[in-house]
């Protein structure tokens, strides 16, 4: 350690700095270290990147590099291979020695493809409902008595966005009733949702004008509110249940493709909803109650294509083994596979 002994500088003050103690005479520091057990140590969590880059060196992702390497300003992949550094650059585009077989199982057979296609005709109907309120809105709101004004605008706007209450009350409930009765009952229940909320909602163009713009009490402003509240309640039961069940039906190398089908159906139906709903085609007084009622057919279509609807084999085979075998005969039918193959 080091002392400074009785020196004493003088300040400007005329006071003498008071003699420091030796840094090592401090009881913490001349303290003897107490010999602990030495902790047993622990395995480190090995992640996918660490058995990519050190065991599965062979593996066809073993080119997806997680961070870009020095030296390459991009990336450079030929026959899935990828140059790790300037000097291996020519490496990549040798021809390649051996080749991987890879089996998959299933494709798109008729049993998925109609069950698919069936399925999303509630994603279909989803996207309708979420568009058919702005291309008619001028003749509805003339028709229903909810002229231009400031009270009327409120009423008009919780019309249109009760349709997002019904939904979050859907999309927070069907979750138990498609573990309760399954993928394929709850998918006809929501088709069923939807024809009752397209009859309500063109039901309330049928009935007479109210006395003054102001009565919001009318029949058929209530009737086109509890209308899209329906349909607000199947349209936010389809985004889990179809995405769901679309998944569980598909052999893994498609599952991401069919799952792009309900927000591409999705679109569709919004599309068709702003073209149908133009004012020089269905979106006129007198004719918009027909643009509602649009919104059944494709529920009616569901309900009578419903034996092309097959039940989610994963579900089936959470049930009892009598369901697992009966999952097990339903997976061979959308894989194109016998039942006694090996594969299903």
């Amino acid at each position: 350690g080091t002392h400074t002994g009785d020196l004493h500088a003088p300040t400007g003050l005329g006071h003498a700095v008071r003699p420091m103690k030796s840094v090592s005479s401090h009881p913490v520091l001349t303290t003897p270290f107490i010999e602990v057990e030495e902790r047993p140590k622990l395995v480190r969590r090995r992640t996918t990147t660490d058995c990519l880059f050190t065991e599965l060196t062979h593996s066809p992702l073993h080119d997806l590099a997680p961070v870009a390497t020095l030296g390459l300003t991009t990336r450079v992949t030929h026959s899935n291979s990828v140059a790790v550094s300037l000097d291996q650059l020519g490496l990549a585009f040798e021809p390649q020695r051996d080749s991987t077989l890879i089996l998959v199982q299933g494709g798109y057979t008729a049993a998925l493809v109609k069950a698919a296609g069936t399925a999303v005709l509630c994603a279909l109907m989803y996207g309708f409902h979420l568009g058919n309120m702005n291309p008619a809105a001028p003749a509805m709101r003339a028709d229903l008595g909810i002229e231009a004004g400031v009270e009327n605008d409120n009423a008009w706007a919780f019309c249109v966005s009760i349709f997002c209450l019904g939904a979050l009350l859907g999309c927070s409930l069907v979750p138990m009733v498609a573990d309760s009765i399954g993928r394929r009952k709850t998918i006809l229940l929501i088709s069923t949702v939807y024809l009752l909320g397209s009859a309500l909602e063109a039901a309330s163009g049928v009935v007479p004008r109210p006395a003054s713009p102001l009565e919001r009490s009318s029949i058929g402003l209530c009737l086109l509110l509890a209308g899209r509240a329906v349909c607000g309640v199947a349209s936010g039961s389809s985004t889990v249940v179809v995405p769901m069940y679309l998944g569980e039906i598909s052999p893994p190398h498609l599952r991401g493709a069919l799952g792009t089908c309900f927000q591409l159906t999705c679109c569709t139906g919004i599309l068709l909803a702003q073209i149908v709903g133009l004012p020089a085609l269905l979106g006129r007084s007198g004719l918009w109650p027909v643009y509602l009622s649009l919104g059944a057919l494709p529920a009616a279509s569901l309900l009578v294509l419903h034996s092309f609807l097959l039940e989610s084999p994963r579900w089936l085979a959470g049930r009892s083994d009598a369901e697992a075998i009966r999952a097990q005969a339903i997976l061979a039918a959308l894989r194109g596979e016998p039942l006694s193959s090996l594969a299903v």
